[in-house]
């Protein structure tokens, strides 16, 4: 199974077996509100060329499931207009993170420890107006990680998840202690993780 999907994807079957892919976006639990009600063609992209989409964070999921659509293999459900990627049958190929107009749907390894499911740009003062659960950007997870894994990459807080697993547990998540925002860096578990998103959209 795993090599017809990577002749398929055109990657190898390591590869495809251990990642999945996870919505970097917390608009559901951050309570994110439209800023105008979208009339148009029924896709991301559409939606996206219209001051970035209906919803307040720009950043954010638009909520039109053109991911959803894209994957060949069923794994992604719409949930009250919000992606969640069911991990025992997302098979990692990528499409979906492809198809995304925001990019933010990325593959994580299954081993990953931490992973931020936010993806703003905006300042502190902008984000905390719009969304309870988004990344303020202070930085406090960037000083205290031991591993030098965390970084901001064009706006962006970002988590390089090979230098995390490689430093291992001795850290005890420090980066998620050291955050000023609940809920912003998570402890990743591949299934638990699953739990938990579909929980908060339903």
């Amino acid at each position: 199974m795993a090599d017809a999907i990577a002749k398929i994807t055109g990657k190898s079957a390591g590869a495809v077996e251990d990642v999945v892919a996870v919505v970097h976006c917390s608009r559901v639990p951050g309570d994110v509100h439209k800023k105008y009600n979208y009339v148009g063609y029924g896709t991301c992209s559409g939606a996206n060329l219209a001051f970035c989409g209906p919803l307040e964070c720009q950043y954010g999921c638009v909520g039109f499931g053109e991911c959803a659509k894209a994957c060949n293999f069923g794994a992604i459900t719409m949930v009250n207009n919000f992606p969640v990627i069911d991990p025992a049958k997302c098979v990692g190929c990528g499409v979906c993170a492809k198809t995304c107009p925001k990019g933010i749907i990325h593959l994580l390894p299954k081993n990953a420890r931490v992973f931020i499911p936010c993806s703003t740009r905006d300042a502190a003062k902008v984000t905390m107006k719009i969304c309870k659960s988004g990344c303020i950007h202070d930085k406090a997870c960037i000083r205290k990680c031991p591993a030098k894994a965390i970084s901001e990459v064009k706006g962006v807080v970002t988590i390089d998840h090979k230098k995390c697993i490689e430093y291992g547990p001795e850290c005890e998540e420090v980066c998620i202690s050291a955050c000023k925002k609940v809920h912003v860096l998570q402890r990743f578990s591949v299934t638990e993780s699953y739990k938990k998103l579909a929980q908060k959209a339903a």
